[in-house]
């Protein structure tokens, strides 16, 4: 990894991206269905399974994550489906189902608590559900939900199939897609992964794909099984993101180097270093004990300063943090600290935090007659 250039950039996705891997899209354009591409491309397949911690084909579709969520939700049979929610991008996943004229059921918890295992097992003691979609890492209330136990209840009291949602986690908190037994797990590369946006990764199971062959029509682009088949070809379903695809083979290489479990303890670190230094400077973690996210933190600043004027009171200064999102924006801010980021990035950034936040304390005396 370069070392080269300030990492000023801690938005919760898309994230900080390192030079070396910046050069990487500029390797000259190549036709996908070329030998040299072909080669390319095998070559990704072994090391996402270690990334993924599978067995199963890891697939590449030249999208964003939602496209993903909706062609799982298209492609999966059954119209009973238990949505569980735990903040904004929980709920995507129902939003999706909806606009296909569905009406799903949903399991919900406050923002900023996670997914109680043993309500997922009421209610699907309750009701037989079809599919089960889940988020593992809710980025938009630095909440990580104990999706391994999730997935135990899941299997032990329906045969539901579980969609897993880890756009923000994959790649920076354990994900251990044969071992939990999930049958779909998408990530976004431009959070964990540490890429440029333009790529979504996903892998599905035996499962999966036996029940949505049984559909007749799962649309054409949108048809994950179409991707497996053309990924067991060779190749893609159309024309990928090349240039996307040389800075996934060599920020795999990056990743693999510094190891899985070295990853995820780095991402560790860097989570209980922020939560240390909130306490320090009086801000309020919004995510739960016990619940919180490896690769963000989402906050509430010392009482009596808006979230909002804090961000821009960072970006004025080229410090880049992430603003509230949904319902939670105008009362938090989020630092994102996945991907290559490191502890001494982070203590940096907080110096320059405290710094703002004296300098209002200061601005708020001086006006107070």
């Amino acid at each position: 990894m370069s070392d080269s250039g300030a990492r000023r950039f801690f938005l919760p996705g898309p994230v900080h991206v390192e030079p070396d891997i910046l050069d990487s899209l500029t390797a000259p354009i190549t036709g996908h269905r070329s030998p040299g591409f072909k080669a390319l491309y095998a070559s990704l397949g072994p090391r996402l399974q270690e990334v993924f911690r599978t067995s199963q084909e890891v697939l590449i579709a030249t999208s964003s994550a939602t496209f993903v969520m909706e062609s799982a939700l298209i492609s999966a049979p059954g119209d009973a489906v238990l949505h569980l929610t735990c903040g904004a991008f929980s709920e995507r996943w129902e939003a999706i189902n909806r606009s296909l004229g569905r009406r799903p059921d949903r399991l919900s918890v406050p923002w900023g608590e996670a997914i109680d295992p043993d309500l997922v097992r009421e209610a699907l003691r309750r009701k037989r559900y079809d599919v089960v979609t889940t988020v593992h890492n809710e980025t938009s209330t630095g909440v990580m939900n104990p999706v391994g136990e999730i997935a135990r209840a899941v299997h032990e009291e329906s045969d539901a199939l579980l969609l897993v949602d880890a756009v923000s986690s994959l790649g920076g908190a354990p994900i251990e897609t044969d071992d939990w037994g999930l049958d779909l797990v998408l990530v976004g590369v431009q959070k964990a992964l540490a890429l440029p946006p333009g790529l979504t990764l996903f892998s599905i199971s035996d499962r999966y794909a036996e029940r949505a062959a049984q559909l007749p029509h799962r649309g054409f682009y949108t048809d994950l099984l179409r991707y497996r088949d053309k990924h067991r070809a060779g190749g893609t379903i159309t024309t990928p993101a090349t240039p996307q695809m040389h800075a996934l083979d060599h920020q795999l290489d990056v990743i693999l180097a510094e190891g899985m479990q070295a990853r995820w303890a780095r991402h560790r670190k860097m989570s209980e270093l922020t939560a240390a230094w909130a306490a320090r400077a009086g801000c309020e973690l919004a995510a739960a004990p016990g619940a919180r996210s490896w690769t963000l933190t989402c906050l509430r600043p010392p009482a009596g300063i808006e979230a909002p004027r804090l961000v821009g009171a960072l970006a004025d200064r080229c410090w880049i943090v992430g603003s509230g999102y949904g319902q939670w924006k105008p009362t938090t801010f989020r630092i994102g600290h996945m991907g290559q980021i490191r502890p001494t990035d982070l203590e940096t950034l907080f110096d320059n935090i405290d710094e703002v936040l004296i300098s209002f304390t200061a601005e708020a005396a001086a006006s107070t007659p």
